[in-house]
């Protein structure tokens, strides 16, 4: 057993000397054994079914010039859902050869197989990630902010692991006689891992940009053929080793587990281990969930893109319950026509498909909401399978293909009436007395503004005490207004008003209060927020604007390859890009909120060419001539960092 261990550290520690060496041309290895070639950590338990372990991840990537494959990851991430992989190691059923004591074997295990994973750390940081970022510098053959998507975070997780986590991991080991335990240690450096989520939900994005490029950049597969054929990655694809961090949290829970299976009911470090155990656990409900809100969003992205991306139906906040096609019964027609319903958690589209379906799929007709909506079948032996959906906009006969398919929109439908009448339950209690009476958490009208009110608690409520639009952690958040208490939305405390108990300072109101202690219906300079957000004309928008002309509109953000918009940033929203199909145009095809963007040269190598990127969004354009995007350029810098700007000198940036 101790000759065994031995081998295996000095086969990692070989294999970090081969990765060293492989990034100088040349250089001969100091030392390697064959098992640097595909070290693993021996598993005590009988061969494993889960995703976790290499013969599966062989078996996934075949033979010859191994990739990742799609179904592969569709199975791993299933079963990281499902939790199947925990039962996948039955520690009681492992033998226990030697005499050395099973906690400190899976310890050291522990050890062993940290540092065979920081090695790889190693290869996928200092070697593929460092050598294809410094190739893009050099040869500028390929982005430099492509080869920073594919990596993602993998530069903070090698520092945690090679700089925290295994010298922790080694110090206690190395002192086990006097502290035999590892329970406080995890529990301290635990929390960290959830840095994994990020890597983990741009894993697929990754994997798709590493084989767009390897196809289209000769100079990104050269570099990658040269690293991959080299001893230190053992003749796998750089896929292969990318997988490794979306393994790793899975296996610290076997392994902590099996040590808490190990340890005696009495030892010292149980109480901790258990307590680390919950935190690893938590850690890989952390990444999952990250997956899952990806995933989430991505497919209401595709759905709001189908319905042509309308500023009031676009909310992430929204959750798709059901889509599909119905029948819609006419009062005017013998037939009934074909239509197509989306169902959201807070609205109904009654959808025409396009005939000419070229950006949207869909055009909608009407828009119910959930709240206040009704649906029950209908009997009617000419219409089987018909049902009635009545809401406050309007009432909708409709026929669905079978029995099976009316009773699951109806009960889809219900679902989210239900949901929707819970939440307004919230919100009558907020305002209800420990009695049921109505309180009125507002001070009586002769008293607003003459002392502070008591606030409405935020877990109260569920949506805005205004409008009743729901709150959510994204687009409409939680404010209270300091003239009456309420919780309410940006938009219905976009206001503010002289409070006598705050020293006649200006304060934040909601329009209620503003109206009462102002005497004014509506400010000025708030009329244009009362419309939709992008209802603000171009040519308003021209007339008073730090920034505005024609821009090419470049990649398939904008529906199209390459399309040409008249782009304004107005003076009254100097945060704000908004893009419209011509000048005259009244209401922008999109808006852009620039602050936090950041600004870059183009793909291309066009000096006409710009981008606006954050969060993984990337927006091109192109202008006319480079002074142009000079100015464009230094404006979006300016909002992006939230500088508010003076009025511009005529001529000096509108076009």
């Amino acid at each position: 057993m101790e000759g065994e261990s031995k081998e295996e550290l000095a086969s990692v520690s070989n294999l970090v000397t081969v990765f060293e060496n492989s990034r100088v041309p040349g250089a001969v290895p100091r030392a390697h054994t064959p098992e640097a070639e595909h070290h693993r950590p021996r598993c005590r338990s009988p061969p494993p079914t889960g995703p976790w372990e290499k013969p599966d991840v062989e078996e996934a990537l075949g033979s010859g010039p191994r990739t990742v494959s799609r179904r592969y990851l569709s199975s791993l991430k299933n079963k990281l859902s499902s939790g199947a992989w925990r039962k996948s190691c039955q520690p009681d059923t492992c033998p226990e050869p030697g005499t050395q004591e099973p906690e400190k074997r899976i310890v050291q295990e522990l050890l062993e197989t940290e540092q065979a994973y920081v090695a790889r750390l190693h290869l996928l940081d200092q070697v593929f990630f460092q050598e294809l970022l410094a190739e893009a510098r050099s040869s500028k053959a390929f982005p430099e902010d492509v080869v920073r998507l594919i990596f993602s975070n993998i530069s903070s997780i090698y520092q945690f692991h090679a700089q925290f986590f295994l010298p922790e991991l080694q110090r206690r080991l190395d002192d086990w006689t006097a502290t035999p335990r590892i329970g406080d240690v995890i529990q301290k450096l635990a929390p960290f891992l959830k840095m994994y989520s990020e890597y983990i939900k741009n894993f697929e994005r990754a994997v798709e940009l590493l084989a767009t490029w390897t196809d289209k950049s000769p100079l990104f597969q050269e570099v990658l053929t040269r690293i991959q054929s080299s001893e230190a990655s053992g003749s796998l694809t750089l896929q292969h080793h990318m997988l490794e961090p979306v393994q790793r949290i899975p296996r610290y829970e076997l392994l902590l587990k099996e040590y808490v299976q190990k340890l005696p009911a009495q030892a010292p470090d149980r109480a901790d281990a258990q307590k680390a155990l919950d935190l690893i656990f938590s850690a890989a409900q952390h990444s999952n969930a990250a997956i899952t809100e990806m995933e989430r969003l991505q497919d209401l992205w595709e759905v709001y893109q189908r319905l042509g991306l309308e500023d009031d139906i676009v909310d992430p906040s929204n959750t798709l319950l059901r889509e599909g096609p119905v029948l819609k019964i006419s009062f005017r027609r013998r037939d009934p026509v074909e239509r197509y319903l989306f169902l959201f958690n807070n609205m109904l589209l009654y959808c025409v498909p396009r005939v000419i379906q070229v950006g949207a799929h869909f055009q909608v007709r009407i828009r119910i909401d959930v709240a206040g909506m009704k649906v029950r079948e209908l009997t009617d032996a000419e219409f089987p399978h018909s049902f009635l959906v009545s809401g406050k906009q309007r009432t909708l006969q409709l026929q669905a293909r079978s029995q099976e398919e009316m009773i699951s929109w109806m009960q889809a439908c219900q679902a989210a009436i239900d949901q929707i009448e819970k939440r307004n339950e919230t919100f009558k209690a907020a305002v209800q007395g420990p009695e049921g009476a109505t309180q009125e958490p507002e001070l009586q009208s002769e008293e607003l503004g003459l002392r502070a009110p008591q606030w409405v608690r935020d877990k109260m409520v569920t949506m805005c005490m205004r409008c009743q639009e729901p709150f959510n952690a994204l687009t409409r958040r939680r404010h209270h207004c300091r003239a009456c208490g309420y919780v309410v939305c940006a938009r219905c405390s976009d206001y503010r008003a002289e409070l006598k108990y705050d020293d006649n300072r200006p304060n934040r109101v909601c329009l209620h209060c503003y109206t009462f202690l102002t005497g004014n219906v509506l400010p000025d300079d708030k009329e244009d927020r009362r419309r939709g957000i992008l209802e603000k004309g171009s040519t308003a928008g021209s007339e008073r604007s730090l920034m505005c002309s024609f821009l090419q509109l470049i990649g398939d953000k904008w529906g199209k390859s390459s399309t040409r918009g008249w782009c304004v940033i107005p003076q009254d929203d100097p945060l704000v890009l908004y893009v419209y199909g011509a000048p005259q145009d009244i209401r922008a095809h999109t808006s852009i909120p620039l602050l936090g963007y950041q600004v870059t040269a183009g793909p291309q190598g066009d000096p006409r060419v710009f981008q606006l990127q954050q969060s993984g969004q990337i927006y091109t354009f192109k202008a006319e001539t480079e002074e142009l995007r000079g100015r464009w350029v230094r404006a979006v810098e300016r909002a992006a960092s939230g500088r508010s700007p003076g009025e511009p000198s005529d001529g000096d940036l509108s076009d």
